[in-house]
């Protein structure tokens, strides 16, 4: 029982411990080091022409998508306009008027 107390003191301190140290091993500053700051730079202008590559994109699919809706309704005229012929050829010539 005491060594079970022991050990959770001695865990419990040394949480305490380790929080306490991190920020001055890690070292914690008030502004951003130059480098990051150019770093922090070029992850904004990345992600920004991505958003704009991302809406290029976008706008083209759209595009394409109407170009293919466009398309697929004038086949389907040009399937039916096959049918009429079709239909219109197995009634050739009309019988009667020979």
């Amino acid at each position: 029982m005491f060594r079970r107390k022991l050990v959770h003191r001695v865990l419990g301190a040394g949480a305490i411990l380790a929080l306490a140290v991190t920020p001055l091993v890690t070292g914690c500053t008030v502004m951003a080091s130059g480098e990051q700051m150019r770093m922090l730079e070029e992850a904004k202008v990345k992600a920004e022409k991505s958003e704009a590559d991302l809406k290029a994109c976008k706008e083209n699919r759209a595009k394409l998508e109407r170009d293919v809706a466009q398309r697929n309704q004038s086949l389907t005229k040009l399937q039916n306009d096959i049918k009429a012929v079709k239909k219109g050829l197995e009634t050739w010539p009309p019988k009667g008027d020979m």
